[in-house]
């Protein structure tokens, strides 16, 4: 039996106006992901860690192995099955990519005790088919930049194809956590909210936000990418309703000094990304903030990180 243990860190998509298109990975907290491919027998999954108890463990619904299996089906490997052991570190439904993840690991892993027969791009593939089981959509913002480090665009789903960029210096990322009441599909939910259709002088002014952040990110420049994060006009709009307080967090990262702030990924989480050394400051507002609006809640202080999947 061959055995590996990888992990994947947490992520952060959309940045803003990048709804499905962006994502960039964190340097912590990290899901860890022990593999071994067995002959035949079941493939059998146990689940430990933060929000351990609430992630299946049956393996036709689990990311992680769902995304394994993705792999061996791919590469036309029969009578082998899968035991995984997964410890999670990045905790579900705050919007920090947990699924993501998971399926980037198993992917991941899988590939490499194989031998590395598919490239970065299958690989891929594979893993946001344990988004689909997750959460029911193949979309790659928070697995992406999981699997592969730094900050990803994605160009286009059919064929898949994406752009990655060195992670922005000088900043650190603020994700502050609110304790509310998450619907049972949390991200289903966040995506069900969104409108069916957007006026015209709307979608400009958002194509001038991700313009923004595209051109932040590309030149490392953390102020023109936090104007185009704090400039999302049609997702995080719909989507502030399902947090309660959000606009006045917002106002308080930025009067306190934060380049940008937006949801993170579907939320509840908010993020912000704040110059380096005043992200303690700049998350104490925030959470300032939410206590006015009732909201008790936490901050965490990360880095952006060019490192994604990886064996431990």
């Amino acid at each position: 039996m061959k055995v590996i243990e990888v992990s994947a860190p947490a992520t952060i998509a959309n940045l803003g106006p990048g709804y499905d298109l962006m994502g960039m990975a964190l340097d912590s907290p990290r899901d860890h992901l022990r593999v071994c491919l067995a002959e035949g027998g079941k493939d059998e999954i146990e689940v430990e860690g933060i929000g351990g108890d609430s992630i299946s463990a049956v393996p036709d619904l689990n990311a992680a192995m769902v995304a394994g299996r993705a792999v061996l089906r791919e590469t036309g490997i029969r009578n082998r099955s899968l035991k995984m052991h997964l410890k999670k570190g990045v905790p579900p439904r705050m919007g920090m990519g947990s699924s993501g993840a998971s399926s980037a690991a198993g992917a991941f892993a899988v590939n490499v005790l194989l031998g590395k027969p598919l490239n970065e791009m299958q690989v891929l593939k594979c893993a946001m088919e344990g988004e689909r089981a997750s959460c029911g959509a193949p979309h790659a913002d928070n697995v992406a930049p999981s699997l592969l480090g730094g900050i990803i665009l994605i160009l286009n789903y059919d064929p898949l194809e994406v752009m990655r960029f060195k992670p922005v210096t000088g900043v650190e990322v603020v994700e502050v956590a609110p304790v509310v009441k998450l619907a049972d599909n949390k991200t289903k939910k966040a995506r069900e909210v969104l409108p069916s259709a957007v006026a015209l002088a709307t979608v400009v002014a958002q194509m001038s936000s991700f313009a923004t952040l595209l051109m932040g990110v590309a030149n490392g420049d953390p102020k023109t990418m936090g104007s185009g994060i704090s400039g999302d006009r049609i997702v995080e709009p719909a989507r502030a309703k399902l947090i309660p307080g959000f606009f006045e967090v917002k106002r308080a990262a930025i009067e306190g000094g934060a380049f940008g702030c937006s949801i993170s990924g579907a939320g509840p989480s908010v993020f912000a990304l704040s110059p380096a050394g005043k992200g303690t400051e700049i998350g104490e507002r925030m959470k300032e903030a939410f206590m006015s609006a009732g909201v008790n809640s936490s901050f965490t202080i990360h880095k952006m990180s060019e490192e994604g999947a990886k064996v431990v």
